[in-house]
């Protein structure tokens, strides 16, 4: 019997499959399929040739040979490819993971950093797995702002020791920048003329032309038109050199994991600031109207963080960094026709053209220029319009952004944006206290109890006929309407003026406006019901919708405290399934919850 079923799935199998290609065959010669094919094409070259000069410029500034950027493009622009939902964005090398990659090659070896590349790669693999993405987008944007100004300071930094022709000498101060910075300045009077005319030249062409004309890719016009200026001018500056003549097979033993523990803490470091790039880059892409992919609904984030995962994981196995999403070519790509992740491919493809058969007009671009074109990128990070917006932010936010900015550029990236972010929510949390209201309503009968008095203080049955009725109500209840969330930071605040204003025996607490509570906001109602059953009076709670509801249940607050009246009906399913009774009072319900002690004197929530 098995042998008949997996013969028949085998056959369904092979039948999807020929029906799938018949598919293609029959579609590829289309005049449409033509164009589409044409237009991923040309958006893969485009994308590729912006890659060619920051590919080699990023890897020169990690300590790498300048192919391994663009083997990072061709590998890991391929596989996550393959694997992303998101057909033409396209990966590579980013200036995000420089800081730490170098770092790690100065201490450790270009193993070392190879290694933490690809435990990054496998610890993204997991956040895409157990869908933790979707807590990174709850990072701040002034921190997120921040993190990537400073991350632009730190980059520029690091390269104008080749910008000017120096061979400074290292500082101790252990202040990450400012060494950078005073190791240049005690030595600028010794710069090279040629290396600051070339470094001139490729910032201006790289920060002019896209103001003339956005479609061309600026990097790679400097890029030529500095490599020039040398052979003009005759002039002796060092170049990138010889590339290898093949494709790099894989090879375990690229990685070195000898100093493991020392590589955790980077690997994490460089999974947290590839996962926000790339979700912030998905996210972008996503809703431009250029992407073939926007507007196709949510982006499947963790799909991306598992796709990116597994590039990183393959890439240093072939002697490259980790990569990520890069805004820039992807929207290059789509807007010149790019539709499918056929683009991906061609992006991979032409990059390889540019590895083997064009390899020697590579190895002649001078290293200066490829500096040059890392400090440009450096610089747009930077951002100088999140400065100039400082003014427009409240106090609160531009001291975010700027702490954050120093601890960024001072002491590490991961350091800033994590005591960023927590001070970011411990100012969330101030300002939603803040929002918590408590006032003393001056209309002392509720909704409700003008429709059914006796559902929430049924001793009126026996004073009905009598004249002062409205009278004795008032002197015997005390209304509060509780707006805002309830929660640890503001439930104190409530029970004390609570505990310090009521006298009357009734205590009837309005949250029709109420917002989300948690368990402190349950323990605080929980000892306002004891206090007033130890005065011998009742706490009733109106405005109940099913949210609200089930969170006091949850809590254990309702099998204390008895009756319930319901604003919604909602509840009156679960409370069928519970054997309860239900009594419509016009709009709100009167649910009576199961059986359970309650004291002679009750409270209850209503």
């Amino acid at each position: 019997m098995m042998t008949e079923v997996t013969k028949r799935s085998e056959k369904d199998f092979a039948r999807g499959v020929r029906r799938h290609f018949a598919d293609v065959t029959a579609n590829w010669n289309t005049a449409e399929n033509w164009s589409r094919r044409r237009g991923d094409f040309f958006g893969g070259m485009v994308a590729a040739l912006i890659a060619v000069p920051y590919g080699m410029a990023l890897s020169i500034a990690i300590g790498l040979r300048p192919e391994a950027g663009l083997y990072t493009s061709i590998i890991g622009g391929a596989i996550s490819g393959m694997i992303s939902d998101a057909p033409v964005v396209v990966s590579g090398l980013s200036a995000t993971v420089v800081p730490v990659l170098a770092a790690l090659v100065q201490s450790h070896g270009i193993g070392a950093a190879l290694a933490a590349g690809a435990l990054s790669g496998l610890i993204m693999l997991l956040i895409g797995a157990l869908r933790l993405g979707r807590f990174f987008h709850y990072l701040p944007q002034s921190v997120i702002g921040a993190f990537t100004s400073g991350l632009g300071v730190i980059i520029v930094a690091s390269q104008l020791k080749v910008v000017f022709g120096v061979k400074p000498e290292p500082v101790g101060f252990e202040l990450g920048v400012i060494d950078d910075l005073w190791s240049v300045l005690r030595v600028v009077s010794h710069s090279d003329s040629h290396a600051l005319v070339i470094s001139a030249l490729v910032i201006a062409a790289m920060f002019l032309l896209p103001r003339w004309k956005r479609s061309i890719p600026e990097s790679l016009v400097a890029v030529v038109l500095a490599s020039a200026f040398p052979f003009l001018f005759g002039w002796q500056v060092p170049r990138v050199g010889e590339l290898p003549a093949t494709f790099p097979h894989p090879s375990f033993s690229a990685l070195e994991f000898s100093a493991f523990s020392d590589l955790i803490y980077p690997a994490f470091t460089l999974a947290g600031l590839i996962t926000i790039n790339q979700l912030l880059t998905v996210v972008v892409a996503d809703r431009l109207p250029d992407c073939a992919n926007a507007g196709r609904g949510e982006v499947k984030f963790n799909r991306e963080l598992v796709a990116q995962g597994v590039a990183n994981m393959v890439c240093p196995f072939f002697g490259a960094p980790p990569g990520v999403a890069m805004l820039a070519r992807t929207v290059a790509s789509a807007k010149a026709g790019a539709v499918s992740r056929w683009s991906v491919f061609a992006h991979s493809f032409i990059l390889l053209l540019f590895l083997l058969p064009l390899r020697n007009l590579i190895s002649h671009i001078p290293l200066v220029v490829l500096a040059a074109v890392t400090v440009a990128v450096g610089l747009q990070l930077v951002g100088i319009e999140r400065f100039r917006a400082l003014r427009r932010m409240n106090r609160a936010d531009a001291a975010l952004f700027l702490l954050t900015f120093g601890l960024v550029i001072f002491s590490d990236l991961i350091v800033g944006v994590g005591i960023g972010s927590i001070i970011a929510m411990l100012l969330f949390v101030e300002r939603a206290a803040q929002s918590t209201h408590l006032e003393q309503v001056s209309a002392f009968v509720p909704g409700p109890a003008k429709q059914e008095p006796s559902a929430i203080f049924p001793s009126l049955e026996s004073i009905e006929q009598q004249a002062d009725r409205q009278f004795l109500l008032q002197s015997e209840m005390q209304i509060y309407r509780l707006t805002g969330p309830l929660f640890f930071a503001s439930s104190e605040k409530v029970l004390t003026r609570l505990m310090r204003e009521v006298t009357a025996k009734t205590l009837v607490l309005d949250l029709t406006e109420a917002g989300p509570i948690d368990s402190a906001a349950s323990d605080c109602l929980r000892q306002l019901s004891v206090r007033q059953r130890q005065r011998g009076g009742e706490l009733h709670l109106i405005g109940l919708d099913a949210r609200l509801f089930a969170s006091i249940e949850k809590d254990g607050l309702l099998d204390q405290i008895g009756e319930v009246i319901r604003r919604d009906e909602d509840i009156a399913t679960n409370c069928k399934s519970q054997n309860s009774t239900v009594h419509v009072i016009g709009n709100p319900m009167l649910v009576h919850p199961p059986a359970h002690p309650v004291p002679a004197t009750r409270s209850r929530v209503a």
